[in-house]
Protein backbone atom coordinates (compact mmCIF):
# COMPACT_ATOMS: atom_id res chain seq x y z
CA UNK A 1 0.00 0.00 0.00
CA UNK A 2 2.91 2.87 0.66
CA UNK A 3 4.52 1.52 -2.87
CA UNK A 4 1.08 2.32 -4.54
CA UNK A 5 0.16 5.54 -2.26
CA UNK A 6 3.99 6.96 -2.88
CA UNK A 7 3.52 6.41 -6.77
CA UNK A 8 0.37 8.29 -6.56
CA UNK A 9 1.60 11.35 -5.03
CA UNK A 10 4.82 11.84 -6.84
CA UNK A 11 2.38 11.17 -9.88
CA UNK A 12 -0.12 13.98 -8.74
CA UNK A 13 2.99 16.08 -8.02
CA UNK A 14 4.69 15.58 -11.58
CA UNK A 15 1.57 16.53 -13.46
CA UNK A 16 1.10 19.93 -11.38
CA UNK A 17 5.00 20.92 -12.00
CA UNK A 18 5.73 20.80 -8.90
CA UNK A 19 9.13 19.43 -7.60
CA UNK A 20 9.97 17.46 -4.12
CA UNK A 21 11.23 21.10 -2.37
CA UNK A 22 7.84 22.37 -3.77
CA UNK A 23 5.63 19.87 -2.11
CA UNK A 24 7.68 19.33 0.67
CA UNK A 25 7.62 23.37 1.76
CA UNK A 26 6.06 23.65 5.15
CA UNK A 27 4.83 19.82 5.38
CA UNK A 28 7.85 17.71 5.89
CA UNK A 29 11.64 17.36 4.56
CA UNK A 30 12.17 16.38 0.93
CA UNK A 31 14.23 13.30 1.75
CA UNK A 32 11.01 12.25 3.89
CA UNK A 33 8.92 12.92 0.69
CA UNK A 34 11.69 10.93 -1.44
CA UNK A 35 10.87 7.90 0.92
CA UNK A 36 7.10 8.84 0.56
CA UNK A 37 7.24 8.50 -2.83
CA UNK A 38 9.93 5.88 -3.26
CA UNK A 39 7.32 3.65 -0.71
CA UNK A 40 10.38 3.51 1.57
CA UNK A 41 8.25 5.22 4.26
CA UNK A 42 4.30 5.69 5.53
CA UNK A 43 3.58 8.95 5.80
CA UNK A 44 1.78 10.14 8.95
CA UNK A 45 -1.91 11.02 8.93
CA UNK A 46 -1.05 14.76 9.35
CA UNK A 47 1.48 14.79 6.52
CA UNK A 48 -1.31 12.66 4.03
CA UNK A 49 -3.78 15.44 4.88
CA UNK A 50 -1.41 18.80 4.49
CA UNK A 51 0.04 17.10 0.70
CA UNK A 52 -3.57 16.59 -0.48
CA UNK A 53 -4.40 20.16 0.76
CA UNK A 54 -1.39 21.61 -1.53
CA UNK A 55 -1.98 19.12 -4.33
CA UNK A 56 -6.06 20.13 -4.23
CA UNK A 57 -7.45 17.02 -3.73
CA UNK A 58 -9.26 14.87 -0.66
CA UNK A 59 -7.81 11.86 1.00
CA UNK A 60 -10.35 10.02 -0.45
CA UNK A 61 -9.16 10.84 -3.84
CA UNK A 62 -6.03 10.06 -3.19
CA UNK A 63 -6.43 6.74 -1.40
CA UNK A 64 -8.92 5.90 -4.55
CA UNK A 65 -5.82 6.34 -7.03
CA UNK A 66 -3.72 4.54 -4.75
CA UNK A 67 -5.52 1.40 -5.33
CA UNK A 68 -6.06 1.59 -9.23
CA UNK A 69 -3.60 -0.98 -9.34
CA UNK A 70 -5.41 -3.89 -6.73
CA UNK A 71 -6.59 -6.88 -7.47
CA UNK A 72 -10.12 -6.12 -6.18
CA UNK A 73 -9.85 -2.89 -8.59
CA UNK A 74 -8.83 -4.76 -11.82
CA UNK A 75 -11.51 -7.38 -11.31
CA UNK A 76 -14.19 -4.89 -11.44
CA UNK A 77 -12.87 -3.80 -14.29
CA UNK A 78 -12.30 -6.68 -16.24
CA UNK A 79 -15.81 -7.86 -15.07
CA UNK A 80 -17.61 -4.49 -16.36
CA UNK A 81 -16.04 -4.71 -19.32
CA UNK A 82 -17.38 -8.25 -20.69
CA UNK A 83 -20.63 -6.66 -19.24
CA UNK A 84 -20.38 -3.44 -21.70
CA UNK A 85 -19.65 -5.88 -24.56
CA UNK A 86 -22.84 -8.38 -23.65
CA UNK A 87 -20.47 -10.98 -23.14
CA UNK A 88 -22.19 -13.32 -20.94
CA UNK A 89 -20.50 -16.31 -21.64
CA UNK A 90 -17.31 -15.63 -20.69
CA UNK A 91 -18.22 -12.98 -17.89
CA UNK A 92 -19.96 -16.25 -16.43
CA UNK A 93 -16.45 -18.43 -16.91
CA UNK A 94 -14.71 -15.73 -14.77
CA UNK A 95 -17.08 -15.39 -11.67
CA UNK A 96 -16.31 -18.71 -11.34
CA UNK A 97 -13.22 -18.74 -10.26
CA UNK A 98 -11.79 -17.30 -7.00
CA UNK A 99 -14.03 -14.22 -7.58
CA UNK A 100 -16.55 -14.01 -4.85
CA UNK A 101 -13.46 -14.62 -2.74
CA UNK A 102 -11.40 -11.35 -3.42
CA UNK A 103 -15.39 -9.28 -3.80
CA UNK A 104 -15.56 -10.64 0.27
CA UNK A 105 -12.49 -9.77 1.43
CA UNK A 106 -13.68 -5.97 0.07
CA UNK A 107 -16.67 -6.57 1.46
CA UNK A 108 -18.21 -5.72 -2.21
CA UNK A 109 -19.81 -9.06 -2.96
CA UNK A 110 -23.17 -6.84 -4.03
CA UNK A 111 -21.12 -6.81 -7.85
CA UNK A 112 -20.51 -10.47 -7.81
CA UNK A 113 -24.12 -11.23 -7.21
CA UNK A 114 -25.00 -8.79 -9.74
CA UNK A 115 -22.88 -9.96 -12.75
CA UNK A 116 -23.87 -13.34 -11.94
CA UNK A 117 -27.44 -12.75 -12.05
CA UNK A 118 -26.95 -11.18 -15.23
CA UNK A 119 -25.53 -14.20 -16.22
CA UNK A 120 -27.98 -16.42 -15.63
CA UNK A 121 -30.82 -14.43 -16.75
CA UNK A 122 -29.07 -13.65 -20.13
CA UNK A 123 -26.95 -16.72 -20.79
CA UNK A 124 -28.69 -19.46 -18.90
CA UNK A 125 -31.91 -18.23 -18.99
CA UNK A 126 -32.69 -19.24 -15.62
CA UNK A 127 -34.92 -16.68 -13.92
CA UNK A 128 -34.89 -18.60 -10.97
CA UNK A 129 -31.58 -18.46 -10.74
CA UNK A 130 -31.60 -15.08 -12.13
CA UNK A 131 -33.85 -13.33 -9.76
CA UNK A 132 -32.09 -15.26 -6.49
CA UNK A 133 -28.50 -13.45 -7.44
CA UNK A 134 -29.89 -10.02 -8.09
CA UNK A 135 -32.28 -10.24 -4.87
CA UNK A 136 -29.32 -11.12 -2.90
CA UNK A 137 -26.82 -7.98 -5.04
CA UNK A 138 -29.58 -5.23 -3.93
CA UNK A 139 -29.33 -6.68 -0.35
CA UNK A 140 -26.02 -5.69 -0.43
CA UNK A 141 -26.06 -2.47 -2.44
CA UNK A 142 -25.07 0.70 -1.07
CA UNK A 143 -25.56 3.31 -3.72
CA UNK A 144 -28.80 4.54 -5.24
CA UNK A 145 -27.04 3.65 -8.94
CA UNK A 146 -26.77 0.30 -8.30
CA UNK A 147 -30.10 -0.57 -6.57
CA UNK A 148 -32.02 1.24 -9.45
CA UNK A 149 -29.39 -0.93 -12.01
CA UNK A 150 -30.35 -3.89 -10.09
CA UNK A 151 -34.21 -3.30 -9.81
CA UNK A 152 -34.25 -2.69 -13.58
CA UNK A 153 -32.80 -6.44 -14.28
CA UNK A 154 -35.30 -7.54 -11.81
CA UNK A 155 -38.87 -5.85 -12.84
CA UNK A 156 -38.85 -7.58 -16.31
CA UNK A 157 -37.27 -11.02 -14.64
CA UNK A 158 -40.40 -10.57 -11.92
CA UNK A 159 -43.21 -10.17 -15.15
CA UNK A 160 -41.60 -12.95 -16.98
CA UNK A 161 -42.24 -15.34 -14.13
CA UNK A 162 -45.40 -13.73 -13.34
CA UNK A 163 -44.98 -11.68 -10.35
CA UNK A 164 -46.63 -9.12 -10.89
CA UNK A 165 -46.88 -7.56 -7.38
CA UNK A 166 -42.49 -7.59 -7.19
CA UNK A 167 -41.77 -5.98 -10.59
CA UNK A 168 -44.32 -3.14 -9.83
CA UNK A 169 -42.15 -2.49 -6.62
CA UNK A 170 -38.93 -2.82 -8.68
CA UNK A 171 -40.36 -0.73 -11.42
CA UNK A 172 -41.30 2.06 -9.28
CA UNK A 173 -37.96 2.46 -7.77
CA UNK A 174 -36.45 2.61 -11.19
CA UNK A 175 -38.93 5.25 -12.33
CA UNK A 176 -38.01 7.03 -8.66
CA UNK A 177 -34.55 6.93 -9.43
CA UNK A 178 -34.81 8.25 -13.32
CA UNK A 179 -37.44 11.00 -11.74
CA UNK A 180 -33.80 12.52 -10.41
CA UNK A 181 -32.79 13.44 -13.46
CA UNK A 182 -29.28 12.02 -13.10
CA UNK A 183 -28.00 10.88 -16.27
CA UNK A 184 -24.23 10.81 -15.63
CA UNK A 185 -24.06 7.05 -15.24
CA UNK A 186 -23.72 5.24 -18.48
CA UNK A 187 -25.66 2.41 -17.35
CA UNK A 188 -28.86 4.78 -17.36
CA UNK A 189 -29.82 3.74 -21.03
CA UNK A 190 -29.92 0.11 -19.55
CA UNK A 191 -32.63 1.28 -17.08
CA UNK A 192 -34.67 2.90 -19.34
CA UNK A 193 -34.26 -0.20 -21.45
CA UNK A 194 -35.83 -2.31 -18.97
CA UNK A 195 -38.28 0.12 -17.77
CA UNK A 196 -39.77 -0.21 -21.16
CA UNK A 197 -39.82 -3.58 -21.33
CA UNK A 198 -42.01 -3.40 -18.20
CA UNK A 199 -44.41 -1.56 -19.69
CA UNK A 200 -44.31 -3.99 -22.76
CA UNK A 201 -45.28 -6.93 -20.31
CA UNK A 202 -48.35 -4.97 -19.14
CA UNK A 203 -49.50 -4.41 -22.74
CA UNK A 204 -48.64 -0.64 -22.34
CA UNK A 205 -46.80 -0.25 -25.82
CA UNK A 206 -46.76 3.37 -25.96
CA UNK A 207 -45.88 4.06 -23.05
CA UNK A 208 -43.11 1.52 -23.56
CA UNK A 209 -41.95 3.78 -26.83
CA UNK A 210 -42.05 6.78 -24.64
CA UNK A 211 -38.79 5.51 -22.57
CA UNK A 212 -37.03 3.93 -25.50
CA UNK A 213 -37.10 7.36 -26.85
CA UNK A 214 -36.10 8.48 -23.26
CA UNK A 215 -33.16 6.42 -23.14
CA UNK A 216 -32.03 6.87 -26.73
CA UNK A 217 -31.69 10.73 -25.85
CA UNK A 218 -29.93 9.77 -22.54
CA UNK A 219 -27.36 7.37 -24.79
CA UNK A 220 -26.80 11.09 -27.36
CA UNK A 221 -26.56 13.31 -24.37
CA UNK A 222 -23.91 11.42 -23.01
CA UNK A 223 -22.41 10.26 -26.42
CA UNK A 224 -22.86 6.82 -24.80
CA UNK A 225 -22.96 3.65 -27.39
CA UNK A 226 -24.11 0.77 -24.68
CA UNK A 227 -27.43 -0.62 -24.55
CA UNK A 228 -28.02 1.87 -27.76
CA UNK A 229 -28.77 -1.11 -30.48
CA UNK A 230 -30.91 -2.57 -27.90
CA UNK A 231 -33.06 0.68 -27.80
CA UNK A 232 -33.71 1.21 -31.32
CA UNK A 233 -34.60 -2.91 -31.95
CA UNK A 234 -36.94 -2.42 -29.30
CA UNK A 235 -38.46 0.68 -30.61
CA UNK A 236 -38.85 -1.79 -33.68
CA UNK A 237 -40.26 -4.13 -31.60
CA UNK A 238 -42.64 -2.03 -29.84
CA UNK A 239 -43.85 -0.38 -33.62
CA UNK A 240 -44.63 -4.00 -34.68
CA UNK A 241 -46.65 -4.26 -31.45
CA UNK A 242 -48.88 -1.30 -32.62
CA UNK A 243 -49.70 -2.31 -36.10
CA UNK A 244 -46.42 -0.38 -37.86
CA UNK A 245 -44.61 -3.26 -39.34
CA UNK A 246 -42.47 -1.39 -41.62
CA UNK A 247 -41.27 1.34 -39.50
CA UNK A 248 -40.43 -1.40 -37.12
CA UNK A 249 -39.00 -4.13 -39.41
CA UNK A 250 -36.82 -0.49 -40.53
CA UNK A 251 -35.90 0.24 -36.91
CA UNK A 252 -34.57 -3.52 -36.20
CA UNK A 253 -32.55 -3.52 -39.47
CA UNK A 254 -31.15 -0.31 -38.27
CA UNK A 255 -29.97 -1.49 -35.10
CA UNK A 256 -28.49 -4.50 -36.53
CA UNK A 257 -26.38 -2.38 -38.84
CA UNK A 258 -25.12 -0.05 -36.52
CA UNK A 259 -24.16 -3.32 -33.64
CA UNK A 260 -22.46 -4.43 -36.53
CA UNK A 261 -20.36 -1.00 -37.04
CA UNK A 262 -20.11 -0.96 -33.21
CA UNK A 263 -18.53 -4.22 -33.24
CA UNK A 264 -20.61 -5.80 -30.64
CA UNK A 265 -20.51 -9.30 -31.68
CA UNK A 266 -22.54 -11.07 -29.11
CA UNK A 267 -25.30 -7.88 -29.43
CA UNK A 268 -25.48 -8.69 -33.05
CA UNK A 269 -25.82 -12.59 -33.05
CA UNK A 270 -28.60 -12.28 -29.95
CA UNK A 271 -30.65 -9.61 -31.92
CA UNK A 272 -30.46 -11.47 -35.08
CA UNK A 273 -32.18 -14.56 -33.94
CA UNK A 274 -34.99 -11.69 -32.43
CA UNK A 275 -35.42 -10.15 -35.52
CA UNK A 276 -36.45 -13.63 -37.34
CA UNK A 277 -38.66 -14.56 -34.17
CA UNK A 278 -40.13 -10.94 -34.10
CA UNK A 279 -40.92 -10.81 -37.63
CA UNK A 280 -42.85 -14.62 -38.26
CA UNK A 281 -44.33 -13.79 -34.73
CA UNK A 282 -45.65 -10.26 -36.68
CA UNK A 283 -46.59 -12.32 -40.07
CA UNK A 284 -48.48 -14.52 -38.48
CA UNK A 285 -50.27 -12.56 -35.93
CA UNK A 286 -50.53 -8.82 -36.96
CA UNK A 287 -52.69 -7.72 -39.90
CA UNK A 288 -52.76 -4.18 -39.45
CA UNK A 289 -50.12 -1.81 -40.95
CA UNK A 290 -49.44 2.24 -41.37
CA UNK A 291 -50.81 4.00 -44.38
CA UNK A 292 -47.84 4.66 -46.78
Amino acid sequence: MSNALGKSIKQLRINQELTQKQLAEGICSQSLLSRVEQGLEIPSVLIIHNICQKLGITVDFLLAQSQLDSPLIQLKKELHDLYIQHDYETLYTHLHKKTLATFEINTQESYYYFYLGICELKYKKNNTAGISALEQALTLSKTDMMQALISSYLAPAYYATNNEVAALQQLNHCLLFLNKRDFSSELIPAIYHHVALCYGFSGDNLTAIEYIHLGIDCCKRQNNNFYLSYLFFELGVFFIRTNRKQTGTRKMKFSLELSAYLDEQFVTAELTKRRKETIEYANNHIKGDEAQ
